[in-house]
């Protein structure tokens, strides 16, 4: 949805818009993006009472206040890289080759510098090849550590960002309707973007755990060698360093995984928000608000700016730690897609359709939109015989039936695979016409020959590629349904076209059973019965007492 504003009130009315038009950030970064706007258009924002007590309440709508656990999200990557232990091992035996090979690297190169002071020219020809040798087992085993563990991070990364997209996948429509505030652009940038942010917190990760060990450990062995006195030392003065840099370390960590967590509400945001208004860009133009919309852009972009600016400042600090803080906020939010609990649950004991006649029958059906409300369906009882055509007509618990077996007690994929639908937006997917119409098959390869099928049935053959709603159509044909819905399909068609989709329904009915949802009354009057609706009840109106009643009936 946009909004069209005064040119001259569109800042203060900008504050007019949900919290779900603004970043999710702190209360703190929202005032400062609209400072940034304020100075930029010359007005004074936050002098004006009733606009500062709107910055107020958008900023307590917008804030966000991250749990105070430490590594909560470790469990949830740690199966994930358990899987990867091949290259983990071979990863961090390279690094041990790489730390000893460095390990006498150090004391050769001081008997390389005495062998020059004496000129002995064997030695030193000797001491050179094998550090020359050392240099290059360090460098090739660097190279294989990387690798490895880069392997590893990334390989962890893909098995993450499948699993959580069969998780997306499975959640219910309510889900990708927007009713639990996570847009599409939102979920799309975290199966992407952040799913790299977990491959470079698991690297980081797999980089420290034991090269970082080994490193000190040889170090450790290398300043006793030399001077144990000065490792006495050392050792006496680490326990009031290391504590302190471990506690300055954990402090700006925590604060890291914060600011990362805020910059990638920040960018999911900006996303989602291109990704609203790039595909509305004709209701933009038409509404002449390009200028609003561009201030709401600033807001995203500033939003995320500030952001990633505070991030780059801090996450240089305590390296190791910090890009493991930084990672965090990621793997919460990808796993977060994970954690739900289906509304449309699969009884035990389902069963498998073999093959279906196409009789539907609705017993004592009750709906109602919210709690509380008059139920739109109440007890609604209807028997709709194999191969007939029935259309419902009235004011826009109980059970269906398919071949007299309950669809709750249906196997899903079962029911899936004998019901055709074709909705009032027409979806098209990358790929040849062909594809499109055979979707169903597109990872076993189109029937070519139901391709024709469908769309010559469809009467969509000759004009397809400019009338998706006739690909739609030939896409559920293909199917080859014994149950056919008709969810709007002609309502974005013109009247040559519906008359030729009409055509086509007209064959199609003779062999299956076809549910028509329409708002034309020359659609209704397709149906062999016509079903009043009316006060959650049903009545049956011959096609005659249709037209007298449907200049008052919302059809």
């Amino acid at each position: 949805m946009f909004f069209s504003l005064p040119q001259q009130t569109s800042i203060a009315q900008i504050l007019q818009f949900p919290p779900s038009y603004y970043p999710s950030s702190s209360p703190s970064l929202f005032h400062r993006n609209l400072n940034i706007l304020g100075r930029h258009r010359k007005i004074a924002i936050l002098n004006h009472g009733r606009i500062r007590s709107a910055i107020a309440t958008m900023a307590a709508a917008c804030s966000y206040r991250p749990p105070s656990i430490k590594f909560p999200s470790l469990a949830d990557l740690s199966p994930y890289l358990q899987s990867e232990w091949r290259p983990i091992l071979t990863g961090w035996l390279c690094s041990a080759v790489s730390v000893y090979s460095l390990s006498k690297l150090v004391p050769l190169a001081g008997q390389l510098s005495s062998s020059i002071a004496v000129s002995n020219l064997a030695s030193l020809r000797n001491g050179a090849l094998a550090l020359g040798a050392l240099l290059l087992i360090r460098i090739v085993a660097n190279y294989l550590q990387q690798a490895c563990l880069w392997d590893a991070a990334l390989n962890c990364a893909y098995n993450i960002r499948v699993h959580v997209f069969d998780r997306v996948l499975q959640r219910d429509l309510g889900f990708f309707e927007g009713g639990n505030g996570i847009l599409p652009g939102d979920v799309a940038y975290r199966i992407t973007a952040e799913a790299e942010d977990v491959a470079d917190t698991g690297h980081s990760l797999l980089n420290t755990i034991v090269p970082s060990v080994l490193q000190l450990s040889a170090m450790a062995t290398q300043m006793l060698t030399i001077s144990p006195q000065l490792s006495l030392i050392f050792c006496i003065c680490k326990e009031v360093v290391i504590p302190a840099m471990a506690l300055t370390v954990g402090c700006l960590g925590e604060k890291l995984r914060i600011i990362s967590n805020e910059a990638n509400l920040c960018t999911a945001s900006l996303a989602a928000y291109l990704n609203e208004v790039f595909p509305s860009i004709l209701f933009v133009k038409a509404n002449n608000v390009e200028s609003n919309e561009r201030i709401r852009f600033l807001l995203f972009a500033s939003a995320d700016l500030s952001a990633r600016l505070k991030k780059k400042q801090t996450k240089d600090i305590g390296k190791a730690y910090n890009e493991l803080k930084q990672g965090e906020p990621a793997i919460e939010r990808l796993f977060n897609l994970t954690l739900f609990k289906s509304q449309l649950i699969e009884k035990s004991d389902a069963v498998d359709l073999a093959s279906v006649t196409g009789e539907v029958k609705v017993c004592g059906l009750y709906f109602s939109y919210r709690d509380g409300m008059a139920p739109v369906l109440n007890g609604l009882d209807l028997h709709i015989k194999a191969g007939e055509t029935i259309a419902l007509v009235g004011p826009s618990g109980g059970s269906i039936l398919i071949d007299g077996c309950d669809i709750q007690n249906i196997r899903l994929q079962s029911l899936r695979r004998h019901v055709g639908l074709v909705t009032q937006d027409a979806v098209l997917f990358a790929g040849t016409i062909a594809e499109n119409i055979g979707y169903k098959d597109l990872l076993s390869g189109v029937d070519m020959e139901r391709v024709r099928f469908a769309a010559e049935t469809a009467n969509a053959d000759g004009f397809i590629k400019c009338l998706p709603d006739q690909l739609a159509i030939a896409r559920a044909l293909y199917q080859n349904p014994s149950i056919l819905i008709l969810d709007e399909a002609t309502s974005a068609l013109d009247s040559r076209s519906e008359l030729l989709v009409r055509q086509a329904l007209q064959r199609l009915m003779q062999d299956r059973t076809v549910e028509v949802i329409a708002h034309r009354v020359e659609t209704v009057l397709m149906a062999e019965r016509i079903f009043l609706l009316r006060d959650g009840k049903l009545q049956q109106l011959s096609h005659s007492d249709l037209g007298s009643l449907a200049s008052g009936l919302v059809i």
